[in-house]
């Protein structure tokens, strides 16, 4: 698809004023965003994710390394964020995803995390990205819906959000 973003790397203050690094995600991150994952609490809850079972884990792990551009929020060189969108996905619609470690949830890091993959996937063309989230999860819909993510039809458990990044797009 298009070109790539010239939003990374960047880095930011959170709300207690902790310096974070935003960045792509390397090969060389991959045993950090392992650890990540393996301490990541609640564990399976947003449409299963992250598996809780460490072998189904590890799978979905390597999946996402494998096939979606990914990126990273680290504080003091650990991994405490991250989100992954597939900018190859030839529809140009592709799914987004964001996780972001206790204990520095409700501080920014996942409004800039979702900036910036606005961003990216602006640059590489796509004309909307989309996401699931679970209704109860208020804390991050409220975030979706600073980026400019809207609700598509449907109400549940679990609900679908869109960004449309080129208008006309439906």
């Amino acid at each position: 698809m298009g070109k790539k973003s010239t939003a990374l790397p960047s880095q930011m203050r959170d709300r207690r004023g902790r310096l974070i690094a935003i960045r792509a995600y390397t090969y060389s991150d991959y045993a950090d965003l392992r650890e990540m994952y393996d301490s990541f609490e609640p564990k399976g809850l947003e449409a299963g994710l992250p598996p809780p079972d460490d072998k189904t884990r590890y799978n979905w792990i390597d999946r996402m390394t494998s096939s979606l551009f990914n990126v990273l929020a680290l504080h003091r060189g650990r991994v405490i964020g991250h989100a992954g969108l597939d900018i190859s996905d030839v529809t140009g619609c592709p799914e987004y995803l964001i996780f972001i470690k206790q204990g520095f949830r409700n501080c920014g890091i996942g409004t800039v995390l979702s900036e910036t993959m606005k961003k990216v996937a602006k640059g590489a063309g796509c004309r909307k990205i989309w996401l699931t989230v679970r209704t109860g999860n208020t804390c991050a819909i409220w975030v979706f819906k600073k980026v400019r993510f809207k609700f598509r039809d449907g109400i549940g458990v679990e609900r679908e959000m869109e960004l449309i990044l080129k208008k006309g797009v439906e």
